[in-house]
């Protein structure tokens, strides 16, 4: 651990007064005490100066910030000064000068007592400044934060008619819901209809600005007629282009893009789609124009959410505008609501997904700040030198906890911590983690015979053996559940990395430090998080199933399909499995826009209606999902 510089000021004085101690220690020999009463005086009055001298010792100490060794050695000696003065007798002669010794300790007192009193009343007057500064600025931040835009984008031709419909019926459910989930976000909706090029230019577009007025939201789409036209493709990159121009001012910010045909040129569309403009439109823009348009989506911000109502027509266009809007860094990714013509899911899919981004934004900004903190204190250092690792310091000898392999499914679900095996190793673990997410630290760890191993510790909150044990049942949960659902031979396999818990013992018990540790495996992380992953999606169902309606694995990511860092909602009690334990209300997020495909079907996996898929809040009704029994 580091200190703060110590001043060479204060080491002089320290040197001088371990001198001065040493000399008035060895001067503490009884002297005889004169009879006169000069004597007597100069007694009384040498008791009060070394009393004086003993509270200015603390004074002076207590206008001084005390935080580093060599100042807290400074106070201990000043203030052995002052008692060791108190022990050292002097002849009756300096009883004159004793007289003056006080007057001036006094003196001394009086000021030092003065200029503690303004220093503790400044202190407390700025702490006070700071902290309403603090606060004024926190509130302004979380203003800013809690803020939502969302824009409705709709094909508004005649096909797109139920859509339209529905969209006019349910905003203002969707409104309703999400303001009583988000109480403190400041929300506005807009909308933008577009058509062709063969509508009149009054009709091409229709749109309304961010409004905070959800009437008026409703009253546009009431009004908003569909038209037809005479090809297949629309004027997709003229809506872009609108879109990129509207005035997103918000922190979360979300595009709905309804549609069942694609955009004009090639690029976007089969050969049986009928275009009249293949390479260029009417307004001389081009693919390349459209490319632009949805890159600067993502540099904007907006979360881009396609409803997918005739996969086969616009596969094509999404897959392109994927290529251009996806970036693992950002963490952005288009998100496919493959509705097809259900039109009872457009009220759950926009809810839930606009839960999602708002909760992404969230986590993007802790992750902003939490590598702006890491910038001051934590080293991130993503090269890792395996064969170098005798260099990263001492060989740790620690106890591994594993999860007893006899234990079964049911009883570590019921159980509050697992039961464990331990054991005993040694390992070289690097102190500067390579990466970090948003509960914790990686770090590199090398065990013999060339093992490569990941530990991870948590980035704040408790560092408890309980807390570390929970996070191996979670995984070592997940694991057991995925070896049942390969055993049904699906057509893709998953797993999840073996894990332990390692504890390195300190002196003190208390101050023990724990890891979580998993092999180290090379590749890319993705997260597995929507309908059109189908194997994640059938697995997650399969354990609500499998666990006999207890719990549900969910957000799943790893390498390729093998995982890590899985969250578990459960039921029975909240925060069962840590603080990423969402309870019902993360199996009903789970349900309400999960749509059962081939592998759902193939492990005959029972079709699930969220329970209270939307909160029952005046004006709000549908269904929450397409599946017919309740959990």
């Amino acid at each position: 651990m580091s200190f703060p510089v110590t001043t060479t000021r204060t080491r002089d004085r320290l040197a001088a007064l371990q001198l001065e101690n040493a000399r008035l220690a060895q001067s503490r020999t009884p002297v005889p005490i004169q009879t006169s009463g000069t004597a007597a005086t100069s007694t009384a009055t040498r008791a009060r100066v070394a009393q004086l001298e003993l509270e200015n010792a603390r004074l002076r100490n207590s206008t001084q910030v005390a935080g580093t060794r060599t100042r807290d050695r400074l106070a201990e000696l000043e203030i052995e000064n002052a008692v060791l003065r108190a022990h050292v007798p002097t002849a009756s002669g300096t009883s004159s000068r004793t007289r003056e010794a006080l007057a001036a300790a006094e003196q001394e007192n009086r000021r030092l007592r003065t200029v503690v009193v303004r220093t503790v009343a400044r202190t407390s007057t700025e702490t006070l400044r700071a902290l309403q500064r603090l606060e004024e600025e926190n509130q302004l931040i979380l203003g800013a934060l809690r803020t939502l835009d969302v824009l409705y984008m709709l094909d508004c031709t005649r096909s797109m008619t139920p859509w339209i419909q529905t969209a006019a019926a349910k905003v203002k459910d969707v409104a309703q819901y999400i303001s009583a989930q988000f109480p403190d976000y400041t929300i506005r909706y807009g909308f933008l209809g577009y058509r062709d090029f063969e509508n009149s230019a009054a009709d091409r577009f229709t749109e309304l600005v961010f409004t905070d007025q959800i009437d008026q939201l409703q009253r546009h789409l009431d009004a908003t007629q569909a038209i037809g036209n005479t090809d297949d493709a629309e004027n997709v990159v003229g809506a872009l282009a609108k879109v990129v121009q509207y005035p997103w001012r918000a922190r979360t910010r979300v595009l709905y893009h309804f549609a069942d045909c694609p955009s004009h040129f090639t690029q976007f569309h089969d050969d049986n789609i009928v275009d009249h403009h293949p390479t260029r439109d009417p307004d001389g823009r081009t693919a390349r124009d459209a490319e632009n348009f949805v890159r600067e989506l993502g540099t904007l911000g907006i979360d881009y959410h396609f409803v997918e109502i005739k996969e086969a027509k616009t596969r094509k266009m999404i897959t392109e505008f994927r290529r251009f809007y996806d970036n693992e860094a950002d963490e952005r990714k288009l998100q496919i609501l493959s509705l097809g013509s259900d039109t009872e899911m457009f009220l759950p899919s926009v809810v839930k997904t606009i839960s999602s981004s708002v909760a992404r934004t969230i986590r993007m900004e802790q992750t902003r700040v939490a590598r702006m903190i890491q910038n001051d204190d934590v080293n991130i250092d993503p090269h890792i030198d395996w064969d170098h690792a005798e260099g990263w310091g001492e060989r740790l000898s620690m106890r591994t906890y594993t999860c007893n392999p006899q234990q079964t499914l049911d009883n570590i679900i019921q159980a509050r911590l697992p039961n464990v095996l331990t054991s005993n190793i040694q390992a070289f673990i690097r102190s500067e983690p390579f990466a970090f997410g948003g509960l914790r630290y990686a770090l590199p760890m090398f065990q013999s015979n060339n093992l490569k191993l990941v530990a991870k510790m948590f980035k704040d909150g408790p560092h408890t053996k309980d807390r570390y044990l929970q996070a191996m049942a979670v995984q070592t949960i997940a694991a057991k559940l995925a070896a049942e659902f390969n055993s049904s031979r699906p057509p893709q396999l998953i797993g999840f990395l073996t894990i332990r818990v390692v504890e390195i013992e300190q002196t003190n018990p208390s101050n023990n430090t724990y890891f979580t540790v998993e092999p180290f495996i090379q590749g890319d992380y993705v997260r597995h998080h929507n309908n059109n992953d189908e194997p994640m999606e059938a697995y997650s169902h399969f354990t609500w199933q499998r666990s006999r309606n207890r719990l549900i694995v969910d957000d799943l990511q790893g390498v390729g399909y093998m995982m890590t860092d899985p969250v578990i909602h459960s039921i029975n009690l909240p925060n069962r499995f840590g603080t990423t334990d969402l309870g019902r209300e993360g199996v009903d997020n789970f349900f309400s826009t999960h749509r059962c495909n081939y592998i759902c079907r193939m492990l005959h996996l029972t079709p699930v209606q969220p329970r209270n898929p939307i909160r029952q809040i005046q004006g709000v009704t549908g269904r929450g999902g397409s599946h017919g029994r309740r959990p």
